[in-house]
């Protein structure tokens, strides 16, 4: 019983403290950022304190820098509370955990460690499937998962009632602009765990690129949101023009997701070589931002 008291007393500790710095960064994010770098410099411990050591203060002065254009103008228009409970979920409940049980050398392998599971949903037969998803996510959770990358290609809006009741967990949901109705944003602006990303393109072909207006609408109810997107070798060029970096930072998303092309068959088709030249090529955008949107590869 005390070891629980003592960890609800460090839970309300943490919070209270990412409130505070989360209203900091959005008033002052050029001071925030220099005390916590102070901070940080003390005593690096993992990789996520690593790379914000790299967000220095200087940078966030630079108006041609990706990350002045990400605090300045991005993060202060995104909810408070939201951000405030996806810290909470992603950085206490789920980075510290996965921090005690595994190895992480890279922001990369935080989405690869045991604290991200992915799960591919069926949309159309949810309701059949609906008590394995379930299943899977309470077996993981009982391993100290708290984060989850849900991909979904239609009706994501049955997933919500699950999401919000699973209020100490973060959920990046993986979706097409399609589910993206006015009426499953405004649920999903009182769903605070939630955090939306929006495909570029499909795995398997080409569509449309997103309407500018799902965005707007993101925008107006203060959601963060991402985009992913699927490359293959031909867009390699793109990632070394950093053209790529360039067209999907247009619509503001606090991070862009980078996934390989798989065949119908579910296999890989870009190379081990070719992976490893996108990666290196994400790593030096994130590092210097050209654009304002944060880089990942998963």
């Amino acid at each position: 019983m005390a070891g629980k008291n003592i960890n609800i007393v460090s839970k309300t500790l943490a919070e209270s403290y990412i409130r505070k710095q989360i209203k900091a960064l959005k008033q002052d994010p050029a001071q925030t950022i220099h005390t916590l770098t102070k901070q940080l410099l003390e005593k690096p411990d993992s990789p996520l304190e690593k790379y914000l050591l790299h967000i220095t203060p200087e940078k966030l002065q630079d108006t041609q820098s990706g990350y002045y254009q990400l605090f300045h103008d991005i993060l202060p228009k995104i909810n408070t509370e939201h951000l405030v409970t996806l810290a909470m979920n992603i950085g206490y409940n789920s980075l510290f955990t996965a921090s005690k049980n595994t190895q992480l050398h890279s922001p990369e392998s935080i989405f690869n460690a045991l604290w991200a599971f992915k799960l591919s949903i069926d949309g159309i037969c949810y309701e059949k499937k609906a008590a394995q998803y379930k299943a899977q996510i309470t077996s993981a959770k009982k391993n100290g998962t708290h984060c989850f990358i849900l991909f979904i290609e239609k009706n994501a809006w049955k997933l919500l009632p699950f999401i919000k009741k699973e209020k100490d967990c973060a959920f990046f949901l993986f979706c097409p602009a399609s589910c993206l109705t006015e009426k499953f944003l405004d649920a999903a602006k009182l769903t605070k765990n939630l955090f939306i990303s929006v495909a570029y393109n499909k795995n398997n072909h080409k569509h449309p690129t997103p309407s500018t207006d799902v965005f707007k609408q993101l925008r107006i109810r203060k959601l963060p949101y991402a985009v992913h997107y699927y490359y293959s070798a031909s867009d390699i060029e793109n990632f070394k023009s950093r053209e790529i970096f360039k067209e999907l930072s247009k619509e503001r998303p606090l991070f862009s997701f980078f996934l390989s092309k798989k065949s119908d068959s579910g296999q890989d088709t870009v190379t081990e070589e070719d992976k490893k030249a996108v990666y290196e090529i994400i790593i030096k955008e994130r590092y210097w931002l050209t654009y304002p949107s944060i880089p990942f590869a998963i």
